[in-house]
């Protein structure tokens, strides 16, 4: 139940950020984004808790740890993606601007 609670919030803090881009100064989708990642972050850690407790591989992990790395590993992969998007829209403005 955690779990799609987490994934839950995680996807409403995403659509907020999508639905309000352009209302919302750039601090509070800041905000928004770090709320994002750890509540991803939450859902990753309880996804893996129950596949622990279900397959009993493995001691079930503890909660801050696995929490702490779960939510710095998505935040990474947000900031690698938002990079990638902001070279490639550069990019392709940059084609419009010559063309």
């Amino acid at each position: 139940m955690h779990f799609v609670i987490s994934v839950f919030v995680s996807i409403a803090f995403l659509s907020i950020i999508i639905l309000f881009a352009e209302i919302l100064p750039k601090w509070v989708k800041a905000l928004f984004a770090i709320g994002g990642s750890a509540t991803t972050g939450m859902a990753v850690f309880y996804g893996l808790r129950r596949l622990a407790k279900v397959t009993k591989w493995f001691k079930t992990p503890a909660l801050l740890p696995t929490f702490i790395t779960a939510s710095v590993c998505v935040l990474i992969i947000i900031i690698i993606c938002t990079i990638l998007l902001k070279r490639r829209r550069d990019k392709l403005s940059q084609e419009t601007e010559r063309g």
